[in-house]
């Protein structure tokens, strides 16, 4: 009796320790991806993302809003319905008597995707340090807001980001810095617009299944 009282017990005992030690495995992603190893230049490369038309069903009943300040505009470039040539805008900030630009949410929305490990090697030139990192997006945020609609925030300064996956976020919330790190070649920060069937936070960098011409579809006159 006493030897199968043992037996149970020590079979509760390892099940505990089981347990225990699947629930801190779990949490090796805190829903924030992270790469072990930033010395391979090959982690990750999504897919380059394809154009989609303005679509009529997404109304745009949000208040949006710049990111960002900026001293020059890269726009986007793409036709519909091909592989864009350049993935989303460009807000430069070329200015080095401004030591931080913050980078705030266009509207309201929930946090879908954070990469916060990649570094940079400086803030006016090309980025020489893990140009690969992030999926060359470098450390980015992805948020999702009401409509349907995605949108990325790439390029931030290390350590910067604010924010966590999950979080809720009204519209001008702060974010991070605008920076330089991924591939880059000056401080700025390159804005996505897009829809996304899964972000999966846990993953490498992901493409969003379309992306759209934010100027075009948001109604940013000054950025065209």
């Amino acid at each position: 009796m006493k030897i199968h009282l043992r037996f149970r017990l020590a079979v509760f005992v390892i099940s505990l320790s089981y347990t225990c030690v699947a629930h801190v495995s779990a949490q090796v992603c805190p829903k924030e991806y992270y790469h072990p190893n930033l010395g391979n230049e090959h982690e990750e490369y999504p897919l380059t993302q394809r154009v989609a038309s303005v679509r009529s069903d997404r109304t745009l009943n949000l208040a949006w809003a710049i990111p960002a300040e900026f001293t020059a505009i890269e726009p986007f470039i793409g036709k519909e319905y091909q592989l864009a040539q350049h993935e989303g805008i460009d807000f430069i900030h070329s200015n080095p008597l401004v030591n931080q630009v913050l980078v705030r949410s266009v509207a309201d929305g929930t946090v879908m995707y954070v990469r916060h490990d990649c570094p940079q090697s400086n803030s006016f030139e090309p980025n020489s340090l893990h140009r690969d990192c992030g999926g060359d997006w470098g450390n980015h945020i992805v948020i999702r807001h009401p409509n349907g609609l995605f949108t990325r925030y790439a390029h931030l300064y290390p350590d910067s980001i604010q924010v966590k996956v999950g979080q809720r976020i009204p519209r001008g919330q702060v974010l991070g810095y605008m920076g330089n790190s991924g591939r880059s070649d000056t401080r700025h920060l390159h804005f996505e617009l897009g829809v996304a069937i899964k972000i999966n936070p846990c993953a490498p960098a992901q493409s969003f299944h379309y992306v759209y011409n934010p100027a075009t579809y948001l109604q940013w006159d000054n950025t065209q």
